[in-house]
């Protein structure tokens, strides 16, 4: 069930968190807040803290936080939809689903308008590949072994060579160019002002949402031109970050793993062996949203990337987006540097099949890669490398995994196990936590979740603004890891520079997820009276400043092959690291 942004947030400013939550546990007044025993955890000593003005809980031992919608979600087990209904009713509200403002109305108009536009130009496409004058695509596409059940089935198409010949197509059905423009199917010549098409002589591939509506088109030339792929712009319809491709078939699949491969073709080819739970992202990195996607019908993921240096670095970014989503992950690597479409021709289904059976967890992938900077026959560098693995392995949080893994490495490379234990114990207790000395003391170990840096250095951020003037000069909000931190980010900078409070009615509707919202409640009501100290506080902002701007500029290097921008960055990385900010003078 839908509802508009408009309802979500009057339901959630009526709503007094502080009496749904009292009917759980004892509150008690303390400043400009509450605080009570958690209820989502035993505890003695109350750390669970609730704002009436930000509407807001959090816990201090166990990190449960959100708002009044996530804390029926956590306590009772509802849905988002099921709890706007309860609360709309408990606070006496009318929920008339059908009831949108007038800006919604529009919007859903445009958005009807552009999801014909798009379905008309794909049934064009798909007629056009079976037209006679255009027959030798489609003995492309037979000799690339695509049988004509998976181009029905993905409503595989082609764009002609005349320049505007669907621009003629959908005007004399009865569209606008103000709406065919937005479609992402044209674009406009600069200087004659004249519209033509956008994926003109290219074989098209509909983008599917996961409700098997046609959302976008990607288009592939066959004559080598370039740029080989193009795929249509983003607009109300269409989000790369939040669009996998074949994911409207997959999630029909009975398997308990999906393949995550990296273009069309590959998909295509994956299903047409049998592989129907095999997705890829679209011409753009695997995001935390894509993560958040797939979890909602898989729990295991096998990464299939092509073996060259930007499948490798595509990899070993995706990897820890997919755990820190709670997902599985194993990795298989094809050997001579083929392609999926490329090894099922070779090799078959069968063996291909037997390969994904055998695909090592992630953390092997990794260790390979490590392995390749050192020489094991020399002792001071198989020390090197062991004390790296053993520093991935502490980052692990389950402690049955660690002892598997450890097993499996100290065989392996011939080490003694204790040895290498107690390199993965110091390394785990280096990693840092969010509590302090004395929340530590009050609170058992077993209770705390542990928060990433960042989400402690946008905590800083919001509770002391006075610093942002200075962060903003070397920080960016395309710097933090995902969207919802990008967009807390975003939002921390406006508010301190506009002297208001952020958006919560954006963050309410946007990010529903129990994990997003505890983190936001962290953000706001985690305030670390350490930082009251300026000295500590400036210490720990140029501390994260270089790490974030440090990993951020590592990333642009590892991804530019244009010599003068990696030269650029190399200096910019040297100069970050002699970074010096004179917090009184700015």
């Amino acid at each position: 069930m839908y509802y508009p942004e408009h309802i979500i947030e009057t339901i959630r400013e009526r709503s007094d968190i502080v009496a749904l939550i009292s009917e759980y546990t004892t509150l008690t007044k303390k400043g400009n807040s509450y605080t009570g025993l958690c209820p989502f955890h035993n505890e003695k000593t109350p750390s669970f803290s609730v704002s009436e003005e930000k509407q807001l809980y959090y816990c201090f031992g166990c990190g449960a936080g959100g708002n009044t919608v996530t804390f029926l979600m956590q306590k009772e087990n509802m849905t988002f939809p099921e709890a706007i209904k309860y609360l709309a009713e408990r606070e006496n509200i009318e929920l008339d689903e059908l009831a949108l403002s007038q800006d919604e109305i529009q919007k859903n108009q445009k958005r009807q308008r552009l999801l014909n536009v798009i379905k008309e130009a794909a049934k064009f496409f798909y007629f056009s590949l079976r037209d006679t004058k255009n027959e030798e695509i489609m003995h492309y596409l037979i000799e690339r072994n695509v049988s004509i059940e998976m181009i029905k089935q993905f409503g595989l198409g082609y764009s002609p060579s005349d320049y505007n010949i669907l621009y003629k197509y959908l005007q004399e059905k009865g569209y606008d160019d103000d709406t065919l423009m937005e479609s992402g199917l044209f674009l406009k010549s600069k200087k004659g002002g004249f519209i033509y098409d956008r994926f003109a002589s290219r074989l098209i591939f509909p983008i599917f949402d996961v409700s098997k509506k046609v959302i976008a088109f990607g288009g592939r030339v066959t004559d080598g031109s370039m740029p080989k792929y193009l795929n249509s712009p983003e607009n109300i319809l269409f989000n790369k970050s939040y669009t996998l491709y074949g994911l409207n078939f997959a999630k029909a699949t009975s398997s308990n793993y999906y393949i995550l491969v990296e273009g069309y073709m590959d998909v295509i080819a994956m299903h047409q062996a049998g592989f129907t739970q095999t997705i890829a992202s679209l011409g753009t990195a695997f995001t935390s949203s894509h993560a958040k996607l797939l979890k909602r019908y898989t729990k295991e993921v096998v990464i299939m990337y092509d073996s060259d240096s930007a499948g490798i670095n595509a990899t070993l970014r995706a990897i820890p987006i997919l755990r820190n989503e709670g997902i599985k992950v194993r990795v298989l690597q094809l050997k001579s540097g083929k392609d999926p479409d490329e090894y099922l021709k070779k090799y078959g289904k069968e063996h291909l099949m037997e390969l994904i059976k055998g695909a090592k967890a992630d953390i092997w992938f990794e260790i390979s890669r490590f392995e390749l900077k050192y020489d094991l026959k020399i002792p001071e560098q198989k020390v090197m490398f062991l004390q790296e693995v053993a520093g991935r392995l502490s980052e692990i949080p389950s402690t049955i995994e660690q002892a598997i893994y450890i097993d499996e490495i100290c065989d392996t490379y011939q080490i003694e196990s204790s040895a290498f234990k107690a390199e993965v114990n110091n390394n785990y207790k280096k990693i840092k936590h969010i509590y302090s000395t004395k929340d530590s003391q009050a609170h058992p170990k077993g209770n705390r979740q542990a928060v990433s840096t960042e989400v402690i250095f946008l905590s800083t951020i919001y509770h002391y603004p006075h610093i942002v003037k200075q962060v903003k000069q070397y920080i960016t909000p395309d710097m933090f890891e995902g969207d919802l931190l990008k967009d807390l980010a975003k939002e921390i900078f406006k508010a301190a520079a506009e002297h208001n409070e952020i958006n919560m009615m954006y963050f309410t509707a946007r990010y529903p997820e129990s994990t997003e919202q505890n983190i936001i409640s962290h953000i706001m009501m985690h305030k670390d009276e350490r930082y009251e100290e300026q000295t500590i506080l400036h210490k720990m902002v140029l501390e994260n400043i270089k790490r974030l701007k440090g990993n951020y500029l590592g990333k642009k290097m590892n991804e530019t092959k244009d010599a003068i921008e990696k030269q650029n960055l190399l200096f910019q990385k040297k100069a970050l690291d002699k970074l010096y900010i004179d917090f009184i003078n700015g």
